[in-house]
């Protein structure tokens, strides 16, 4: 019998308790899951129950097996994952989960790969009036020799995708950092063979190449329906940790049509439904340059509900039937903080010995929202607060602090040290 409840998936991130609060404030049943107990999620008011199971990176098909028996037993009618892996492992297994009842929110697996691959992402779009880099798809050493002597350089080599689950069911993040970028063709050959031999399932994916793209990463997130956007909320980091390129820490609002309607047509060319994040690099002459394609949440999913448009109730609703649409009125005067992302970014300052850097941080603690903090829900707070020591500290050390922080630095690549990134955040 349909209940409209909800599991969540990896809670332990930001973007699993945004979902967990912005459902149970509405008064939907909503369990939080996650690989250990506590986890943000399940220590937030609006959880009505805990689900712990086995760590997909040790497995994914004793997850899963462990996964469906559950969804056998309980009474979900909808299961959410929010992260770049949990959502490729949803999509590639939806039919399974279905079976038990329960809607994966997430794309089918044959929309969903041609997004998830970058090499068909680009090729896809190729006819589309986006502006996209020069990217390639090689299958092997040979073949870039071949392709080498006609780039304009520098150029970046770049997995397929952030993550990858293999035939066996193993789980690989493959990081983007100073190996992979190269600035002549006898680099690139060097590059590329290195990349391979240090990773031996790229062979089974064989990377690709693509145009450097400088300038400050911007992005359109959306609620799709068939190709036709809902709801869009623009945003542009303001620091990022570490600092020379990475995840976001600050936060500012973007309202630009331009860029909006470069989303719109690349949504449009794959028929999307559900929630994407569409990454830009904006240029220093102003021209936005599509980077990737994201068809999950974003790990910022809080900012865009805390300006106004609640990506997990509209795409709830979206699931039940129900036709949404958001007026695409948002608040542009706020600044949001990703306080952990950030006391990280503090912690690389101070270990560079950037001192200058604590006046602009401790500006930001009054001007700034933080995404974690909630009167109505003060536990995952408390919770958030009590690891601010460990985070800071290990910022400068290299060491992993919590577990969500380890969580992101798994599948978080190593910017490129002088800030070349044509990469995008992770969930």
């Amino acid at each position: 019998m349909a209940t409209g409840s909800a599991l969540v998936l990896t809670t332990q991130k930001q973007s699993g308790l945004a979902i967990v609060r912005s459902l149970g404030r509405r008064g939907v049943p909503v369990v939080a899951g996650g690989p250990s107990a506590p986890t943000l999620g399940m220590l937030s008011r609006f959880s009505d129950g805990r689900y712990v199971h086995p760590d997909p990176e040790a497995g994914a098909q004793r997850f899963l097996d462990d996964l469906l028996a559950y969804l056998d037993d309980a009474d979900h009618d909808y299961v959410f994952g929010p992260t770049d892996w949990m959502t490729s492992l949803l999509a590639k297994h939806r039919a399974e989960v279905e079976a038990t009842g329960t809607r994966p929110a997430v794309e089918d697996w044959e929309t969903f790969e041609r997004v998830f691959d970058k090499g068909r992402l680009f090729d896809h779009l190729a006819d589309v009036d986006v502006p996209c880099p020069e990217t390639h798809t090689p299958e092997s050493v040979d073949d870039v020799a071949s392709i080498a002597p006609d780039l304009s350089y520098p150029v970046v080599v770049k997995p397929r995708s952030k993550t990858y689950w293999d035939d066996e069911g193993r789980y690989a993040t493959y990081l983007v950092d100073d190996r992979n970028y190269a600035g002549s063709p006898a680099e690139l050959r060097d590059t590329y063979r290195s990349l391979l031999a240090a990773e031996p399932k790229l062979r089974e994916w064989p990377p690709i190449v693509q145009e450097y793209v400088p300038g400050e990463t911007t992005t359109t997130v959306v609620l799709a329906d068939d190709g036709e956007v809902r709801a869009h909320f623009q945003e542009r980091r303001l620091r990022t940790v570490p600092p020379s390129g990475g995840s976001s820490a600050l936060l500012g609002v973007v309202d630009d049509r331009r860029m909006y309607r470069y989303a719109e047509r690349v949504i449009g060319a794959f028929d999307w439904t559900g929630p994407a994040q569409v990454e830009f690099m904006e240029r220093p002459d102003g021209e936005y340059v599509l980077i990737e394609v994201n068809g999950r949440y974003w790990g910022s999913l809080p900012f865009a509900i805390n300006c106004g448009v609640d990506f997990p109730w509209l795409h709830y609703r979206q699931l039940r039937g129900e036709s949404v649409r958001h007026d695409g009125d948002y608040r542009t005067d706020v600044i949001q903080r990703r306080t952990r992302q950030d006391l990280e970014w503090l912690g690389h300052q101070l270990a560079e010995r950037n001192y200058r850097a604590l006046g602009p941080f401790l500006a930001d603690i009054v001007r700034a929202d933080h995404t974690f903090v909630s009167l109505r829900d003060p536990l995952p707070t408390l919770w958030t607060l009590g690891q601010v020591p460990g985070t800071l500290l290990s910022a400068g050390s290299g060491a992993v602090d919590t577990d969500e922080a380890a969580d992101e630095r798994r599948t978080r690549g190593s910017a490129a040290r002088d800030g070349r990134k044509n990469a995008g955040e992770p969930g």
